[in-house]
């Protein structure tokens, strides 16, 4: 199959940003999952949520907070792991090229500009999900450089279905902590118990991990941000 060309729209992306905020944004207040952290950071960028932001302005507003640098690229490629975590190592996060289409509202099969904005970077605004967020990037250059393969298991199951798809309880209630809950009607299955799982330690090493191509269907809790560092501290402590 011809892989679709995706770069950004000037014409029709402000549009449709604004109809994907409406909505996402709509559905997340319907289930009270925003993350009290997810609004703190959001309240720091800045943001016109009737306009695609600009890499640049997104720089400018965390340099006060946390000092990510956020690059634009002309890629709709997903890096892989290891390049990630060494760009996050250095305060960077790599944007895509698009924004998807209102066709596209539940599900995105790239990786898409909306995602990257609505689903990262008012965590990373944050300085207890920053430090937290370095604490596994450099676990995991740690673990890649070492070829420690059953710590990057581990690791690759907190990036995927923790920071990704993890939920989180709050004084106010179980929130949504993955970023893909931002940017996808997954949010809802996240929200039946019955795909919901507590997180426990064996699951680390089970070999579980995202698939973005599908809905996951399997939603682990944990129950602070103090729980998620001590996650990561006991794999970080095998290295």
């Amino acid at each position: 199959m011809k892989k679709t060309i995706r770069k950004f729209n000037p014409k029709v992306d402000d549009e449709n940003w604004s109809i994907l905020f409406a909505k996402h944004f709509q559905d997340l207040q319907s289930l009270n999952a925003i993350s009290s952290m997810w609004i703190s950071g959001f309240s720091k960028l800045g943001m016109d949520p009737s306009k695609r932001p600009y890499a640049k302005d997104l720089t400018k507003a965390l340099s006060e907070y946390t000092g990510y640098e956020f690059v634009q690229t002309k890629e709709d490629v997903i890096l892989q792991q290891i390049d990630w975590y060494r760009m996050v190592a250095n305060f960077q996060m790599p944007l895509t090229n698009f924004v998807r289409r209102p066709d596209e509202l539940h599900y995105c099969n790239e990786p898409d500009l909306w995602h990257d904005v609505m689903g990262h970077i008012p965590f990373l605004a944050e300085k207890e999900y920053s430090e937290m967020y370095q604490l596994l990037a450099q676990s995991y250059i740690s673990a890649y450089e070492s070829e420690r393969n059953d710590l990057l298991t581990a690791l690759d199951f907190i990036g995927g279905m923790i920071i990704e798809l993890g939920l989180i309880r709050e004084d106010s209630g179980l929130k949504a902590l993955g970023s893909t809950f931002y940017s996808s009607s997954e949010v809802f299955q996240a929200y039946k118990k019955e795909n919901q799982k507590v997180f426990t330690e064996e699951a680390l090493y089970n070999g579980e991990n995202y698939d973005r191509h599908s809905f996951q269907g399997k939603y682990y809790i944990i129950e602070s941000m103090e729980h998620l560092f001590e996650i990561i501290r006991s794999v970080n402590k095998k290295l």
